[in-house]
């Protein structure tokens, strides 16, 4: 086998052997594949929809990482979601909320606290 087929074949094992371990693991919330609760029910979908409709704009920019277009209203509805609909909304949710979190802090944006 020449040297680059070698590396090709490493690669696809590791990928694989990662994706499996991935699949088996319920304690990493990140990168599953349908967000659950912690009842183990799906969220409603309806009312991540109905918070997302209000602020479509703002989701489309975090998506596409065009940070610049977010505004304070933007942070404040979409920080206030739970991890569960978040999960929906963006692929690997807590990328997307440790960014936007930054980006939040920089426009100013000063969460309420409870």
């Amino acid at each position: 086998m020449s040297g680059n087929k070698r590396v090709s074949v490493s690669i696809l094992v590791v990928m694989v052997v990662m994706l499996s371990i991935s699949q088996i693991t319920k304690g990493n919330n990140d990168f599953a594949f349908a967000p659950m609760s912690k009842k183990g029910l799906l969220p409603k979908p309806l009312s991540c929809a109905t918070d997302a409709g209000k602020i479509p704009d703002c989701v489309e920019a975090v998506k596409h990482f065009k940070f610049k277009n977010v505004k304070k209203e933007c942070c404040f509805i979409l920080l206030g979601l739970t991890e569960d609909c978040f999960g929906i909304l963006f692929p690997m949710r807590f990328a997307y909320r440790e960014m936007l979190k930054i980006t939040c802090k920089l426009i100013g944006f000063k969460p309420p606290s409870y």
